[in-house]
């Protein structure tokens, strides 16, 4: 293959991936364009290139390839400071070291080290204090040590924002979260009305606010609204892999409104994202959802199902015909499993309480029609 070869065909590349939405095909593309960049030795290209490809793995549902595009990419600029400009890195940064406990086989001491240094690496830059707050916040939060969350939140609210703080909505949203869990549901909707309302949004707000406020609205017995928030939430979502963990979300709206077969169709939809997804923590969100919505159906004597599951499925029938308790069972030993591996790299016991949280969830049905009749 010629310089002049190669070099077209990772222009090709370059453009199919910018047409593209986010997603495998996209990844796949950059990822090609960056093993030719690899093998004609085009150390700049190279670059270029994986720096697109964090972006596109990170909003396209593959953090794990987002986190070794920028482990090279630092690589690179710390080895040739002169030659690659090492502030382009500092935003992705952040998105890399949030991700980094989706994964229980990095520990808590590598956690801990990466946040240390994304907080000397701001430090350098005489900015992102705000940023790094609220990626301890969200860290001690997910990992279930709720002293130090709380510390963090505090200090995170009240710091000033500047050049390296996330958008106004992202903020918004992840205020809203705490709120959610700390079961101040009417406090998260007032804090909402801004994304609602179409105030404030970015690249995945109102996505993800769409999908965490359904809990909240059928417990505030907002059913209405909470339908309303379905229907115009899950199409935004359905087509990319990142948001596995909201489709886990709209997954148990269904089965808490009674929508079963509608459950279902999502379920047999996005099983394949949650049987490879790199996020752990999202596929834990999926699982337990699911086995919410099975467990409704063994609940109402449904012996089996009808469904296209994909042949990697480990009970993959060929007659499509699958029993409701063995689906039920294999879901939940997904859940249960990764439950265990998270509570076990944090020494909390953060998972089993969502798990407990999911297995009480019955007690909170409230059938509700999805299907509106158009009149």
């Amino acid at each position: 293959m010629t310089t002049q070869d190669w070099r077209e065909q990772v222009e090709e590349l370059l453009k199919r991936a910018a047409r593209l939405r986010h997603g495998e095909a996209k990844v796949m593309a950059l990822e090609e364009a960056a093993r030719l960049a690899d093998t004609h030795g085009d150390l700049d290209l190279a670059f270029e290139v994986r720096d697109d490809l964090i972006d596109a793995a990170t909003f396209g549902g593959f953090p794990d390839k987002a986190l070794v595009a920028f482990a090279w990419c630092r690589g690179q600029a710390k080895k040739n400071p002169e030659r690659f400009e090492s502030d382009l890195l500092l935003w992705k940064q952040k998105w890399v070291v949030g991700r980094l406990d989706d994964f229980p086989h990095i520990s808590r001491k590598q956690i801990q080290e990466a946040l240390d240094d994304i907080e000397q690496t701001y430090a350098r830059v005489d900015a992102g204090k705000r940023s790094v707050l609220k990626l301890r916040y969200q860290t001690a939060r997910d990992m279930g040590d709720e002293a130090t969350a709380q510390q963090f939140w505090d200090q995170w609210i009240s710091a000033p924002r500047d050049h390296l703080t996330d958008c106004l909505a992202c903020d918004l949203d992840d205020e809203i979260d705490h709120h959610i869990d700390r079961g101040e549901y009417k406090k998260a909707l007032e804090k909402a009305q801004p994304i609602l309302e179409g105030r404030s949004s970015c690249a995945e707000i109102p996505h993800l606010t769409y999908g965490s406020l359904l809990y909240p609205l059928l417990k505030l017995e907002r059913l209405e609204e909470a339908r309303d928030y379905h229907l115009r939430g899950y199409p935004m979502i359905s087509r990319n892999r990142d948001f596995l963990a909201t489709v886990g979300e709209h997954l148990e709206f269904l089965a808490l409104t009674d929508n079963l077969s509608r459950g279902l169709t999502l379920f047999e939809k996005h099983l394949g994202w949650a049987m490879d997804h790199a996020s752990w923590r999202d596929r834990f969100s999926f699982h337990a959802a699911a086995s919410f919505l099975l467990s409704r159906l063994v609940a109402e004597g449904r012996d089996t199902v009808s469904l296209q599951l994909p042949k990697a499925f480990a009970l993959h029938q060929r007659q499509s015909t699958y029993a409701v308790r063995e689906l039920h069972g294999w879901v939940e030993t997904q859940a249960q499993e990764i439950a265990a591996r998270f509570d076990t790299r944090n020494d909390t016991d953060r998972f089993q309480k969502l798990l407990e949280r999911t297995r009480g969830l019955s007690r909170d049905v409230h059938p509700f029609p999805i299907d509106v009749p158009q009149g």
